[in-house]
């Protein structure tokens, strides 16, 4: 009877030893893959800093991008403006000579085409200067020009320019006076968005904002598709930083 128990005992200890050892075996098994979870978090936590690391570089990237073509964009409406006057030169110049018989009347359009032929000197002579970023000599020049010229279709194009000399030049309250005047003379849409921007952003800059931000307001009501509108977005955007 006694080996009996004894063997019993044994036979209960070895079988709760194995199970000990299976506790063992699924409690290391366990670790092992919570092990590997974390790293798998860790390794996507990783990656998703790399991935928000390169959408904040690709930003910048496009910020850049984006200044660099207004920049471009103000180059080619300059260099249009000054290809439009040489166009209309040159056609000028290939066109026929018109026939009139009475003297009195070809002496009349001679002199009529010289002080044509002068306008448009004068103004490339100024637009010149400006495109060559004398801001000084090219504003003395556009004073010049509607001065001489106030009547001359380009008279609202020289004002514009003059008021981009003195903006270039920070002298802001020139800029207003002359950006005004061309308002005044009712201009095309894209030169009255660009002339009521020019006056905002010259407000700003003597320490008006708020003032500014009225001006820019107003443009973006009157011409809200314009390129001067999105310009104008961005400072009011800035302003509100």
């Amino acid at each position: 009877m006694r080996k009996i128990i004894s063997g019993l005992y044994i036979v209960t200890a070895l079988t709760a030893c194995a199970g000990n050892d299976l506790l063992v075996q699924r409690q290391t098994s366990l670790e092992g893959r919570l092990e590997q979870v974390m790293q798998g978090h860790n390794s996507g936590k990783s990656d998703l800093a790399e991935v928000s690391a390169s959408i904040v570089s690709q930003k910048e990237l496009v910020a850049r991008q984006a200044a660099a073509i207004k920049e471009l964009q103000a180059s080619h409406d300059a260099l249009q403006e000054k290809v439009r006057i040489l166009v209309r030169r040159l056609e000028q110049l290939e066109a026929p000579p018109r026939q009139n018989s009475p003297i009195e009347l070809v002496n009349q359009e001679n002199v009529t085409e010289g002080r044509e032929e002068s306008v448009q000197a004068a103004y490339m002579k100024a637009f010149g200067l400006f495109s060559a970023n004398s801001y000084g000599a090219a504003a003395d020049a556009f004073s010049d020009f509607i001065s001489s010229y106030p009547e001359s279709e380009y008279a609202a194009n020289a004002r514009f320019w003059l008021g981009e000399c003195y903006y270039s030049e920070g002298r802001y309250n020139e800029a207003i006076e002359a950006f005004t005047r061309v308002l005044e003379m009712k201009p095309a849409e894209k030169r009255a968005a660009d002339s009521i921007l020019k006056i905002g952003l010259s407000q700003y800059a003597i320490n008006n904002p708020a003032k500014g931000a009225s001006t820019l307001k107003l443009l973006l009501e009157k011409y809200p598709l314009s390129e001067a509108a999105t310009k104008a977005k961005e400072q009011l955007g800035r302003s509100k930083e």
